[in-house]
């Protein structure tokens, strides 16, 4: 295939992607610092939170929460600690979790600066922007005189990944390096980076106003069927389908997009799940309603805790409403399988119109939530199906989520919010992180440089 063709079919969403990251979890840097003796405190607060909610605890045993905590702790130097250093603490503690959607709401605070430095891990750190263009495919060996893989070991563990790993952690520093740099080297004025090539300095900059929007994303795409920042393209006879995010509106362009493949006998499809986070479920399980022949569904587990007396009123009201919502839906299929467990069970019909046989699904660490259900599901229930890429960041059979009550740590004020309920796919796995995928696949530098999808194109290669 042209490399023409691999540019047009190239739609990546970095931009878009870094613009949620920096929207919903890198603004919140405040410039207070918190005590240790505040700090300290609310770390027991929050290890009894963890023991009284099990999804935690059936996770993680008493004495393995516990060390999780005190080598925290142990991480304190100082009287006090920044935002920032509290974050990584909190994070490592997420990171242990292993649930990629328990993190910190609040304080959010738009970080003032960044440097000017976006990168790339492939069997290593390359620059992928950078003002001087000379430095552009340049292998990063160490900034400020602190080795690139210690810098990626302190700050790739920021977030938890569905059954444990740093795959979510990875994505989130790559996603957020420029950030990153200027918040853990706070107090330099000069960023010193060296590489193979050579040394040279950069200086932090204000971060810009967001002003990135889905329509300006969407010009840069060549779509037959588009709606936001979902498209469809042709590459030839082979439908190649970004999903960069499930919402409300996706039910339209599935409906657009399948309507599309059946005027067209369209028999060959891609789904690019990469960077995709997630979203509605039912929008992401309309889309595996229009390619399977067979009824699937999946079950949430409520099972009864401790929990409900650490919320903050916020919290409350999350937990009272998502009892209400689910006991409303499934008044007539939900059932108890112990004495601490209710099952509300979702089932779907399939609706499939077209003529699809054959799919080739391309995921990374950013495919996950009801993404990497989508995932699991086309997986085990249509014929023929292939994974591209690496393992996603969500659970192959499920995740903690369904709600997201919040926690307020009463020292330092910190707001985490925590998954309520336990989604199941698959009752008799065991297996919670991410699908292995068939082919494991990794963005080359070259690839990248040369705006070649090189995952796309082995894709495009197999049909």
């Amino acid at each position: 295939m042209s490399n023409t063709v691999t540019e047009k079919l190239n739609f990546s969403l970095r931009n878009a992607v870094l613009f949620w990251f920096l929207t919903f979890f890198m603004p919140m840097i405040p410039a207070q610092n918190y005590s240790k003796k505040d700090v300290l405190k609310d770390l027991d607060y929050f290890e009894t939170v963890i023991r009284d909610h099990p999804l935690y605890s059936d996770y993680l045993n008493t004495s393995e929460i516990s060390e999780i905590i005190s080598v925290r702790k142990e991480e304190i130097q100082t009287d006090s600690i920044s935002f920032f250093q509290y974050r990584i603490i909190l994070g490592k503690i997420f990171y242990k979790l292993g649930c990629i959607h328990t993190g910190v709401t609040k304080p959010r605070f738009a970080p003032e600066n960044k440097v000017p430095l976006e990168v790339m891990k492939n069997n290593g750190f390359f620059i992928t922007m950078a003002d001087d263009k000379k430095w552009i495919g340049s292998r990063i060996i160490s900034i400020n005189n602190i080795p690139i893989e210690n810098f990626f070991s302190n700050l790739n563990q920021m977030v938890g990944s569905d059954g444990g790993g740093n795959g979510f952690g990875e994505y989130f520093f790559i996603k957020n390096f420029s950030v990153l740099v200027a918040e853990y080297f706070a107090k330099s004025d000069v960023i010193t980076v060296l590489t193979g090539t050579g040394t040279f300095d950069l200086h932090k900059v204000p971060v810009p106003e967001r002003t990135a929007t889905a329509s300006e994303v969407k010009k840069k795409t060549y779509a037959a069927v588009s709606l936001g920042t979902n498209s469809l393209q042709m590459a030839g006879n082979t439908g190649v389908l970004k999903i960069s995010g499930f919402d409300g509106p996706s039910k339209r362009f599935f409906r657009k997009v399948f309507r599309f493949f059946k005027e067209n006998n369209t028999e060959d499809l891609i789904i690019d799940l990469r960077g995709n986070l997630g979203g509605s479920m039912r929008s992401a399980m309309f889309l595996c309603q229009n390619l399977v022949s067979e009824p699937f569904g999946y079950d949430i587990d409520y099972r009864k805790s401790d929990l409900f007396r650490h919320l903050n009123t916020k919290g409350k009201l999350y937990f009272g409403l998502s009892k209400v919502k689910y006991t409303f839906e499934n008044i007539f299929t939900s059932k108890k399988i112990d004495s601490d467990t209710r099952v509300y069970m979702y089932r779907y019909r399939p609706l499939k119109n077209n003529n699809i046989k054959s799919v080739k699904i391309l995921t990374d660490e950013g495919t996950a939530s009801s993404s990497a259900m989508c995932v699991t599901i086309l997986k085990r229930n249509f014929e023929n199906v292939k994974i591209i890429g690496t393992r996603p960041s969500g659970g192959y059979n499920g995740n903690n989520g369904g709600a997201f009550p919040t926690v307020t740590l009463p020292q330092t004020k910190i707001e985490i919010k925590i998954p309520l309920y336990r989604i199941v796919l698959d009752r008799n796995s065991s297996q919670r992180q991410g699908i292995t995928p068939d082919l494991e696949l990794e963005t080359d530098i070259e690839s990248f440089l040369n705006n070649d999808d090189n995952i796309l194109r082995k894709a495009l290669e197999m049909y």
